[in-house]
């Protein structure tokens, strides 16, 4: 019996040391076999290779370069996160091994993947930036510095890109002081970039609208000196342009009506042929009279004889009103009057007992047409037209109705 149980426990100690020995792979082995299933694509079973070399022999160097190809694993698995992490502790651990200058370039990759769009959090972004601009200096001779001032380039100007963004959409949200601070700071903090000139642009209307003149000046000043060929350039002179215009033609305009604009114009947007219907006809502006629009915002343009009104606009003449989102009036450049208008979204004319809805209105003063588009509904006390496209020929006192291709036109008379 003795003799039994000393077998018995023999051979439990022989499988114990078999087990054991089988377990305690030699590392340079596991670092191969490693490799292999990597180039096979096979990395869940690549990460066990290596992960065994990191557990068994934590202070063999084969561990440092196991950790290496762990992290390269799952960068190749699009695993950023992951990836990252095990560069970093790579790099906290051992930032005077001869891998760093590559872990450093890999830990901007992963950081510059994992960078968001330009209007979310740019945390990755500066993450990325500072590990490859810690390569760039740690290691200048580095063959992995190759183009690194491109990359940090880019980089960068996404940062700007950013606080461009917000500035923009501060000053859109008509919170001046916020825009001003966002703005002001990119011209400190990133004066290379590209979108300067537009900082400057946001940045002069922002303490205009703040009623600082001086502030105002000086960036479009500097807008115009320093990007004269920038479109935020020209709209800055633009703007200065519509500013006079608006103050020679609006002397009595109340500044307290929330940036409305209104303009006594007093010319003819289509020249009315008075027929012998008199009262009843078809007519719509008398060049006798002013016509008064009323509108949100106002940009001239002087090179281009062009007008532009926007938001909650209202032309008046006498008993004639047209309401629409958007009017646009282009100057004839001979008589210096209104040679054709544009009222585009929500377009309602209203003249007496007349009612027009429509899309949009064209009123063109040369051809004497006046042109409604999309879903045309014309009322006339009881009587009512219908159409997709309604032209008027003034001096012909013609109007012809067109439907749309899957309906007709119609057109209701009551008798009287």
């Amino acid at each position: 019996m003795k003799r039994f149980i000393i077998i018995f426990i023999s051979c439990l100690l022989l499988f114990s040391c078999s087990k054991a020995t089988k377990k305690t792979e030699n590392p340079g082995d596991l670092y191969v076999e490693g490799v292999n299933l990597m180039k096979q694509k096979k990395y869940d079973k690549a990460i066990e290779k290596f992960s065994e070399i990191r557990e068994n022999f934590p202070f063999d160097p084969m561990s440092f370069i196991a950790t290496v190809k762990l992290g390269d694993i799952y960068y190749e698995k699009k695993e950023y996160i992951l990836a990252a992490g095990v560069y970093e502790d790579f790099f906290n651990d051992h930032p005077e091994d001869e891998n760093s200058p590559y872990v450093l370039l890999r830990l901007g990759d992963c950081y510059e993947k994992l960078s968001l769009t330009m209007d979310r959090d740019q945390a990755y972004t500066f993450k990325a930036i500072d590990r490859l601009t810690f390569l760039k200096n740690r290691y200048p001779t580095s063959s992995y510095v190759k183009d690194m001032e491109v990359r940090l380039k880019k980089l960068v100007q996404k940062l700007a890109d950013r606080e461009l963004y917000v500035g923009e959409f501060y000053y859109k949200s008509y919170q001046y002081n916020a825009s001003i601070v966002r703005l002001e700071y990119v011209l400190k903090k990133y004066p290379g970039a590209q979108g300067i000139d537009k900082a400057l642009y946001y940045l002069g209307m922002s303490y205009k609208e703040l009623g600082n003149v001086d502030k105002s000046d000086y960036y479009l000043n500097l807008l115009k000196k320093e990007f004269p060929k920038s479109t935020f350039g020209r709209s800055a002179i633009r703007e200065r342009k519509t500013l006079q215009l608006a103050k020679a033609s609006t002397p009595l305009f109340p500044l307290e009506e929330k940036k409305r604009r209104e303009i006594d114009l007093r010319p003819q947007i289509t020249k009315a042929v008075q027929a012998e219907k008199g009262e009843d006809e078809f007519s719509f502006f008398d060049e006798s009279k002013p016509i008064d629009i009323v509108s949100d915002t106002l940009e001239g343009f002087d090179k281009e004889k062009y007008v532009i009104f926007k938001g909650s606009v209202i032309a008046k003449q006498e008993d004639l009103f047209i309401y629409s989102d958007v009017i646009e009036a282009y100057m004839d450049e001979e008589t210096k009057q209104i040679g054709k208008a544009h009222a585009k979204g929500n377009v309602k004319i209203v003249k007496k007992e007349r009612i027009a809805t429509c899309n949009e209105a064209i009123f063109d003063n040369a051809k004497g047409e006046i042109v409604l588009k999309g879903n045309v509904v014309i009322f006339q006390g009881a009587d009512k037209l219908t159409g997709d496209v309604v032209t008027y020929y003034v001096h012909e006192d013609k109007v012809v109705v067109e439907g749309e291709k899957e309906k007709k036109a119609r057109i209701t008379v009551n008798p009287k």
